[in-house]
């Protein structure tokens, strides 16, 4: 075949009718006087006829699984590339509140959800246990809110439930980061089975930080008093909160 001169693609089959038999030595192919876009096309016509050659040699398995963990509920789809090797990608949602009380306050606690992951898993001589790294998009962060019931101290000086409002703390950190663990179960093997994930994501170091909706909250003592707390609360921040722990526990079925 050939294109104004330029391109002259040539294939030849000697006795042969499988893409497996051309793939092998079958199938001959020159080129001549061809300039980079015919380079181009051969090679793509090349790699198209390998992809459907190993079609049937890469047939994936794939399979899910759901869990509770630190992060909410959890929903994950795998699919494998190897006896070894998967892939997993998944998101967590805070189903359910939490409530906290601390300084005559009681607070709500919203989880850095939703959370998108994209994971790979390794497991070492094909079994259940498993090496897991890749990364995680934190949709917000972890933060409390809550309002007042009764006169609030703040740095020794009291404000009334009126003059407050609604209180909230924000953890500011890296809204991504990446995730290393250890775990156990095959999402993309078999049938049923259990899921364990433990690792942690490194998001940064923390940064909290206090507003209020009420009144006060233009009053410069106030939002003076306010962000006092919450450097005290910073200056009790351990190094460990960089790192946000990850405990799942759940169930699988791959097909």
């Amino acid at each position: 075949m050939t294109d104004s001169g330029n391109l002259r693609l040539s294939i030849r089959r000697e006795g042969c009718s499988t893409r497996s038999c051309q793939l092998t030595g079958c199938v001959k192919m020159g080129v001549s006087r061809a300039g980079t876009r015919g380079v181009l096309l051969q090679l793509a016509l090349l790699v198209a006829a390998l992809a459907l050659d190993a079609r049937p040699a890469l047939a994936q398995s794939w399979g899910a699984s759901v869990h509770m963990g630190t992060l909410g509920a959890g929903v994950r789809v795998a699919v494998s590339l190897d006896e070894v090797w998967n892939l997993r990608g998944g998101i967590d949602v805070q189903p359910v509140d939490i409530e906290v009380s601390e300084s005559d306050v009681d607070f709500s606690v919203e989880l850095p959800t939703p959370a998108l992951w994209a994971l790979i898993d390794w497991h070492p001589g094909g079994g259940g246990f498993r090496f897991t790294g890749g990364a995680v998009h934190f949709g917000r962060p972890l933060a409390i809110e809550g309002a007042p019931t009764e006169e609030w101290e703040l740095e020794g000086n009291e404000y009334t439930p009126a003059e407050v409002g609604t209180v909230r703390g924000s953890l500011g950190t890296q809204q991504s980061g990446p995730y290393v663990g250890l775990g156990w179960g095959n999402a993309a093997g078999p049938g049923l089975g259990f899921a364990l994930d433990l690792g942690i994501v490194a998001h940064g170091t923390p940064e909290f930080s206090f507003d209020a909706t009420g009144p006060a909250s233009t009053d410069a003592q106030f939002r003076s008093d306010l962000d006092a707390e919450a450097e005290s609360i910073n200056d009790d921040i351990p190094s460990l909160a960089q790192v946000y722990p990850i405990l799942n526990l759940g169930f699988s079925f791959g097909f």
